[in-house]
């Protein structure tokens, strides 16, 4: 059976229809499946960081599975079991990893711009524990290095770093991955725009180790 995933809000409440879904094993049921209009929408390993919520399960899908580029859809499916790794302590450290990879797209596009000082500026605030004041206070002053060097890329990539870091505790943890995408997508070297989402879905299913996967 090929696995696939959901997350729903607290409670089994799905985040869009505000359906509240039964228990595992119970099957919902619609007359077809069209994206994002009717049917059942899932996850393949790959799509998790697009959808992230409060509950991760694993769920059982049946009849045709539509794909799409970042979902899959059916028209009949049942909950199987809850990740339970997934969790408001695992969400958080995603998040910081989220600002991690941030801070790199941010010290390379200031490297590139011959800015070696803030680049190793912000390395020096990343180094060790989380310090989001520290890492901040590194991203302000590499914006402004960035602005007073006419390095108009270097500042979007810091800035992104400053939001990053002040969304973390605000929130929902899918805004911080989101601006770790957008940080990879406006380097001035050509990237794979979906690398970073790539990256995303990886640490996911290694951290969380999904059955199936």
């Amino acid at each position: 059976m090929t696995a696939y995933w959901k997350f729903l809000r607290s409670g089994r409440v799905s985040p869009f229809a505000r359906y509240p879904w039964p228990g595992p094993g119970h099957w919902v049921e619609v007359p077809a499946a069209v994206p994002c209009r009717q049917g059942i929408h899932a996850c393949r390993p790959a799509d998790l960081p697009y959808w992230l919520l409060d509950e991760l399960w694993q769920v059982e899908l049946a009849g045709e599975v539509v794909s799409t580029p970042t979902k899959v859809v059916a028209p009949r499916a049942r909950l199987l079991a809850r990740v339970d790794a997934w969790n408001a302590d695992m969400a958080r450290e995603f998040g910081w990893e989220c600002v991690v990879r941030t801070a790199q797209h941010a010290a390379a596009e200031l490297a590139d711009a011959g800015l070696a000082a803030p680049a190793a500026d912000l390395a020096q605030a990343m180094a060790g524990p989380p310090a989001p004041g520290e890492v901040t206070a590194a991203g302000i002053r590499a914006i402004q290095a960035a602005e007073a060097a006419g390095a108009q890329a270097a500042g979007w990539l810091s800035g992104y770093l400053v939001d990053a870091v002040g969304a973390l505790p605000t929130e929902p943890v899918a805004a911080v991955a989101y601006i770790a995408v957008r940080a990879a997508r406006h380097r001035s070297v050509p990237t794979d725009p979906e690398a970073e989402r790539r990256w995303q879905a990886g640490w996911l299913v290694r951290r969380l180790d999904l059955p199936g996967v």
